[in-house]
């Protein structure tokens, strides 16, 4: 029986991208199979479960504000994901971005 390694199987980064557009990387060691769960067990990311999963609200300490009509939009490698962060599937070595965007 060998024990577990503390790092994860798959290292990943996620580039945070403020409405101000000032740009925070991070770099994570994972064992997770989706992207939600990394961005919560890393208190990247908060939201709430509605009917399409995690609605990401804020993200490295920056709310969306729905005045405004702000949303974040999760990315990998600059192309545009399709699904939410909890059936986004990570891989070794993925690149995501989260960006805050205005209007919807």
């Amino acid at each position: 029986h060998l024990e577990a390694p503390v790092t994860g199987e798959k290292t990943i980064s996620i580039t945070v991208i403020h409405s101000d557009q000032t740009e925070n990387s991070f770099t994570y060691d994972t064992d997770a199979e989706y992207l939600a769960e990394v961005l919560l067990e890393n208190e990247l990311a908060e939201g709430e479960q509605g009917s399409y999963g995690l609605f990401i609200q804020t993200v490295d300490g920056e709310t969306a504000d729905d005045s405004k009509q702000q949303w974040w939009c999760i990315t990998k490698g600059g192309e545009q994901v399709n699904s939410g962060a909890d059936t986004l599937l990570i891989s070794d070595g993925d690149a995501f971005e989260l960006t805050l965007m205005e209007g919807y």
